[in-house]
């Protein structure tokens, strides 16, 4: 396999790879708005698809390339939790997992995008695969909010941030039963690389300091709709009275 540069976070293509994958995932859903019902059907099938693809790639990439156990490698991670999402929304409507996969979706693969867990910069196939699953979550989520006007609001909060304290204990459950190097959630320990979990507590006190930052991260992505939906409300008071 060639050889790839070591990762690192303010290099320009890592940058010039964020406002790209942004660029996807904001205007790609803008381009099929209008959309007749069945060519919004195919993209969503299509999107199930493309996260089924993304399943299998990451199981080749990162064993057959990169030597890592398939353990540490199933779709239990939080982002993967939220493509899932994304696909029941799309295939059965069901509005709690769109929320799902705004919250986990926004939060996380945000993050990820941001500070990937790559061990090699752009272009190596680690790096490649690590931002195109991230982009492909955030994809179908702006899909979900640009064509069926989907989004969340601030009551959602503490549904999916209830949600997701009770999921820890099966996931750490699931850590346990596989064994190392399985970290699921991140649970068992840090994640490498240059990313916002390193100014955690050091492991396992870190686990402790994941609720808080999980509700945080909750809040920070809603805020957009809060500050627009304040802004609305006020400018319609003011019509009004005037």
């Amino acid at each position: 396999m060639a050889e790839f540069e070591p990762f690192k976070l303010l290099s320009l293509n890592h940058v010039g790879s964020v406002f790209f994958c942004l660029l996807i995932i904001v205007f790609v859903p803008r381009f099929f708005v209008g959309a007749s019902d069945k060519t919004l059907r195919l993209l969503g099938f299509g999107l199930v698809l493309l996260i089924l693809h993304l399943q299998v790639l990451e199981l080749y990439v990162f064993t057959q390339l990169y030597g890592r156990e398939w353990k540490e490698i199933l779709p239990l991670q939080l982002c993967d939790f939220a493509a899932w999402a994304i696909v029941v929304y799309f295939i059965w409507g069901y509005k709690f997992a769109f929320n799902c996969a705004y919250f986990w979706g926004v939060s996380g693969a945000g993050m990820a995008i941001l500070t990937p867990n790559a061990h090699f910069a752009f272009p190596s196939p680690d790096y490649l695969v690590h931002q195109y699953g991230h982009v492909i979550v955030l994809l179908g989520v702006s899909m979900a909010m640009t064509l069926f006007r989907v989004r969340p609001f601030q009551e959602d909060i503490a549904k999916v941030f209830s949600f997701t304290a009770a999921c820890l204990l099966p996931v750490y459950g699931i850590n346990y039963v596989l064994g190392p190097p399985a970290n699921y959630w991140f649970l068992n320990h840090k994640p490498s690389g240059e990313n916002l979990m390193q100014w955690l507590p050091p492991e396992p006190f870190h686990t402790a300091a994941l609720i808080p930052m999980t509700l945080f991260f909750c809040v920070v992505v809603y805020l957009p709709f809060y500050l627009t939906d304040r802004f609305l409300s006020n400018r319609h008071h003011h019509r009004k009275h005037h």
